[in-house]
């Protein structure tokens, strides 16, 4: 495993996992992404208050926890059209992302796992310049895991410069504090740079990605 930072407050490991629990980690994800209700799909998005053409990037996607809708913008206790509660979020999932919180954000005493978008990036996929800024906590740090395939991830610096680097496959990142609130975009998955992990699980050029938040105050 190797730590580097690309900014203030921004943290990114490299082989977090050893290759049979991320193996495990992402056949659960996947399984848990078959149901019917609960499972990934992929919204028939309306105009809403900020697009007038709405499109999710994301091939599929769910969520563990809080349901984040990329029809409004909002966090819902139930899925809008499903009208159930998402999945909770795995025990593993949040006792890593404690973990990592207590590890890189030590005064952040009190962080909670409340929500995980899962988004599951095919061949070619990728994710537009945004911030996160639909939580109320605006310094509270964002966990992210990567499984599947490496992909190059864009962030503002300090100085809004925009720089980038590789994110690799089995990978973790956190940013909170002053990156907390920083524009950020992720292209899509590189060619042959499928992990170990993901073999037999994942093609080459897709990705899982999982961001957990804390999303009240």
């Amino acid at each position: 495993m190797k730590w580097y930072s690309p900014r203030k407050d921004f943290y990114v490991a490299e082989d977090y996992f050893s290759r049979e629990v991320a193996q495990g980690y992402l056949k659960e994800i996947l399984h848990l992404g078959e149901d019917a209700l609960k499972g990934f799909k992929h919204p028939d998005l309306k105009a809403n208050r900020f697009h007038l053409r709405p499109k999710y990037p994301v091939s599929h996607y769910m969520c563990f926890g809080l349901y984040w809708s990329p029809l409004d913008y909002f966090y819902h206790l139930e899925i809008p059209d499903q009208k159930v509660k998402p999945w909770e979020i795995p025990d593993w999932l949040t006792r890593e992302c404690v973990k990592l919180v207590k590890e890189k954000f030590p005064h952040h005493k009190s962080w909670r796992a409340e929500t995980t978008l899962v988004n599951f990036y095919q061949a070619s996929k990728k994710m537009g310049w945004h911030v996160d800024k639909e939580e109320k906590n605006h310094t509270a740090p964002v966990v992210g895991i990567n499984f599947g395939s490496s992909a190059r991830f864009y962030f503002e610096d300090e100085e809004k410069s925009e720089k980038s680097f590789i994110l690799p496959a089995n990978s973790v990142y956190l940013f909170g504090d002053s990156a907390r609130m920083m524009r950020h975009a992720v292209g899509a998955g590189l060619k042959k740079t499928l992990s170990p992990e993901s073999h037999g699980l994942l093609r080459e050029g897709e990705r899982l990605n999982l961001t957990v938040r804390q999303v009240s105050p």
